[in-house]
């Protein structure tokens, strides 16, 4: 397809289509003419066209159903319909089947050429937005990893660098922070994604099993074991092996796992031989592996072995700025999963998911939608909505400061729930209630700012964040 923008007239009138070519070539459009219904189907899809300008009354297939076929076969494509026969009901059916346009003959050619060119800027319009939120998708994520804050965008950054590397990778972060999701953006963005990813938690099984499990076994290698079994490393040949809560694995194992990692064999149990394999190893937990080695309970020379590079995944307490891009990406995928008529999250319910310390991370906050929108599945995500555990006293006592301040006011202006609500920025006005009362409760307490969380029934990382969200300064931390 040209550069130029193409406008397919369809009529069985000539003169009518003369006219309109002539008409809009003069507007710089790519013109393509048809004289019924069906010579447009066809020319529909030979040649990709941005507007069809059609009669209504045509024989054969006419104008509504020439929109029915464009409306299933080019959604993307715009409508206009032109019928010397006007009628209400025509033109309510016209739009309902989704007609961009409806224009009754004989009208001003100017008009015609206006709504054409309202049609070709919304096209463009929608396909700036799509590639905005797109642009914005690609740099706020990562696999199904989501984060807009400085610290997730280092994550992103090192997770492409690494993706290609052979070199082991040690995954650390709070249970629930994801770090899973990492080691499989590693894999699956690299020149490994088409080979096997197989995780393995290391806590879940006691050392014995786990040998097997990892390594593989011959037959009768031990009670049970009646046929030979291959081990998950062998299993993930070409591919990557994740070492799951690396900082459980049993002590009497680690050595094993250690010859594994620098002579790149395995030994099935019971067998007397080795086999080679060429995997990636990537391993995570959410313990402190430098404490393990110090108290005896991990290998120094595994903890260096593994420990070649080192993601630090964030807990959610330290990026509350995620919350809102985190909660609007687990109701697109509920949306997608369920079909729920849910549009999104009101301000308030926006702003007691960022008061909330989340000490179950992003796995905590996922629940926490799905709550709601199992348990109110309306329109809007209130506050109301939310589990309790998340809402809290805090929730409460924040949905309390907006009404008071309302009640204290006396307002009815724009900003009141009493007067019009226009010009209305909801969420400009609860982040300047917040700020107010901060600001009092910093007042209140010589600007030591644990003191004035506990005054507003906030936590200090809450309070610390919206802070520094409102230019309040760093103020005394204790």
């Amino acid at each position: 397809m040209t550069g130029l923008s193409r406008i397919l007239i369809v009529d069985d009138e000539q003169s009518m289509r003369e006219m309109l070519s002539y008409a809009l070539d003069n507007e710089g459009w790519e013109v393509l003419t048809a004289a019924d219904g069906a010579a447009a189907a066809v020319a529909l899809q030979t040649e990709p066209v941005d507007v069809v300008v059609s009669d209504i009354r045509m024989p054969g297939m006419d104008g509504l159903e020439l929109l029915r076929h464009v409306t299933d076969s080019a959604p993307q494509t715009s409508v206009i319909l032109m019928t010397a026969h006007a009628s209400t009901d025509t033109a309510i059916e016209a739009l309902r089947l989704g007609a961009y346009d409806y224009v009754t003959k004989p009208f001003d050619v100017d008009e015609l050429k206006i709504s054409v060119r309202r049609a070709l800027d919304e096209q463009a319009l929608r396909r700036d937005n799509q590639l905005l939120r797109q642009e914005l998708a690609d740099r706020n994520s990562f696999g199904n990893l989501v984060g807009g804050s400085d610290a997730m965008h280092r994550v992103f950054e090192l997770i492409r660098r690494v993706t290609d590397s052979t070199s082991t990778v040690l995954v650390i972060g709070e249970s629930g922070t994801g770090k899973e999701l990492v080691a499989r953006a590693i894999h699956y963005n690299g020149s490994r994604a088409a080979a096997p990813f197989v995780a393995v938690n290391c806590a879940a099984l006691p050392a014995h099993l786990l040998e097997s499990e990892l390594f593989g076994h011959v037959k009768g290698a031990f009670t049970g074991a009646d046929r030979h079994k291959e081990g998950l490393f062998e299993a993930a040949a070409g591919g990557t092996i994740l070492l799951d809560e690396i900082g459980d694995m049993p002590l009497e194992m680690q050595p094993k796992l250690l010859r594994v990692l620098e002579d790149r064999k395995v030994r099935r149990v019971g067998s007397t031989s080795d086999v080679d394999i060429e995997v990636r190893v990537l391993a995570s937990t959410n313990k402190n592996l430098r404490a393990g080695v110090e108290s005896g309970k991990f290998r120094e020379d595994l903890f260096y072995r593994l420990n070649v590079i080192q993601v630090d995944l964030p807990p959610l307490r330290d990026r509350l700025e995620d919350v809102a891009l985190l909660a609007e990406h687990f109701l697109e995928r509920l949306r997608t999963e369920t079909d729920v008529g849910v549009q999104g999250f009101e301000s308030q319910a926006i702003a007691s998911l960022e008061a909330h310390d989340w000490p179950g991370n992003v796995r905590e906050l996922a629940n926490a939608v799905r709550h709601a929108v199992t348990m109110d599945p309306g329109e809007w995500i209130s506050v109301a909505s939310l589990p309790p555990t998340v809402v809290g006293a805090e929730g409460a006592a924040s949905a309390g400061l907006v009404r008071d301040a309302v009640d204290a006011s006396g307002r009815s202006g724009p900003d009141s729930p009493h007067g019009p609500l226009d010009n209305l920025d909801l969420e400009a006005h609860l982040d300047g209630v917040k700020r107010d009362y901060m600001l009092r409760a910093l007042e209140q307490s010589d600007g030591v700012q644990t003191r004035a969380a506990e005054v507003l029934g906030m936590s200090f990382r809450s309070f610390r964040y919206y802070a520094k969200k409102f230019g309040l300064g760093d103020g005394a931390d204790g």
